[in-house]
């Protein structure tokens, strides 16, 4: 992922925040309806971006409510386990067409990494981290950010939001223009 690169060739911190794109869809998610044909030899900017970033992609039919998986990744981020389980929760997503709204499925990603499924289990039955999720969605909606990714480079005097799946040498530009240090090795 763009993010994983920039770490590896800047001397930079990432922080992720949970985002809902599409609150409107319900708890049990929607069918992903009939897809437009793509011109011949035309391939989706999502696809592209995965196939950059050497992920898989193969969504399914059915696109889950998002919330509760946020939610999941903050218990991760609580037990120190955010980067493993964000990957799992990309790639069973992109590249399965998990749900992710599946109680169950959050269950084995987090199983699959190591994190305390009970707690996971307990954390999202109690609605530990809804308000959080909810607040820094709003937040998020309130400065302008309507899309996903959407990543906002800051070095404590400017911001700097890149919108939408970019080649990696746009990442690589304004993280110099920001000032960021290159890593050696």
């Amino acid at each position: 992922m763009r993010a994983d690169q920039l770490q590896l060739e800047f001397d930079i911190e990432v922080t992720w925040l949970p985002f809902e794109l599409h609150p409107e869809i319900p708890p049990e998610g929607r069918d992903r309806g009939e897809r437009r044909p793509r011109p011949e030899g035309s391939v989706s900017p999502i696809r592209q971006f995965a196939e950059e970033a050497g992920l898989p992609y193969a969504p399914g039919g059915h696109i889950p409510n998002a919330h509760r998986s946020l939610e999941a990744a903050e218990f991760a981020r609580e037990q120190g386990l955010f980067d493993a389980y964000h990957h799992a929760l990309f790639r069973a997503y992109f590249g399965e067409g998990r749900d992710l709204g599946d109680l169950a499925v959050l269950a084995e990603l987090g199983s699959s990494i190591g994190l305390d499924v009970s707690g996971l289990e307990e954390a999202l039955a109690s609605g530990r981290y809804v308000s959080f999720v909810n607040e820094t969605t709003e937040e998020a909606r309130s400065s302008g950010i309507t899309g996903t990714p959407t990543f906002i480079f800051d070095d404590g005097e400017r911001r700097l939001p890149i919108v939408g799946a970019q080649d990696y040498a746009v990442f690589q530009n304004v993280a110099k223009r920001m000032g960021a240090a290159t890593r050696s090795g």
